[in-house]
């Protein structure tokens, strides 16, 4: 009997960790050239070119991200490319409505720029800087990010030493990972093997 209680109770210690185990990141990639078309995927052949210069909202809304502020720029201020795609604000500040792990991005600015992360509490998740070892009066290029093990809900991208400074990014991408939610039927499966358990332990205390 006890060999049998030893067995289900690894079996129910395995079942634990399957439950447990996020599942694997998926980035997504934005280059600010394009936007997603009508099957709301980006690199697919449906994608729309962007050839215009305003505010970022919702146009990569259909991928988890939605901006409040920052603006979309197509100019060769970035890095040269006269077609180049880029995100000039004070600062930028996205939105996600999947969970997201991590977060990188390209920077050609004259000032420091730290990426921060935030839960929907707005509290303060992660955070990191890429500084400029010209103090500002050169552009320095880089791409730099973070990572966590909590969701990201929200970010911004600023000079945290002067707000005001215009930062030039682009090359935006995200991970995207599933939430460590169990399903119901392995909820269930759970709470099954638990009440077995349960079971058998008064069973064997009566007996």
């Amino acid at each position: 009997m006890q060999s049998r209680l030893a067995g289900l109770v690894i079996s129910l210690l395995v079942s634990t960790a399957a439950l447990c185990t996020p599942a694997a990141a998926a980035p997504v990639a934005i280059s600010f050239e394009t936007v997603p078309g009508a099957d709301g995927v980006l690199g697919t052949a449906d994608d729309a070119p962007i050839g215009y210069v305003g505010p970022l909202s919702n146009q990569y809304a259909s991928v988890g991200l939605t901006f409040s502020q920052g603006t979309l720029f197509q100019d060769s201020f970035f890095d040269g490319n006269p077609n180049n795609h880029f995100i000039s604000s004070t600062p930028p500040i996205g939105f996600f409505s999947v969970p997201v792990f991590g977060i990188s991005v390209s920077s050609n600015s004259s000032w420091n720029a730290t990426l921060t992360a935030y839960d929907a509490a707005d509290n303060i998740i992660a955070t990191v800087t890429a500084i400029n070892p010209t103090a500002g009066w050169n552009r320095f290029s880089t791409t730099f990010g973070l990572s966590t093990t909590q969701a990201i809900h929200h970010f911004s991208i600023m000079d945290s030493s002067n707000p005001n400074h215009i930062l030039n990014l682009d090359n935006l991408v995200f991970e995207v990972g599933a939430a460590e939610v169990p399903e119901p039927s392995q909820l269930a499966l759970f709470s099954m093997g638990l009440l077995t358990l349960a079971q058998r332990f008064r069973r064997n205390k009566r007996g």
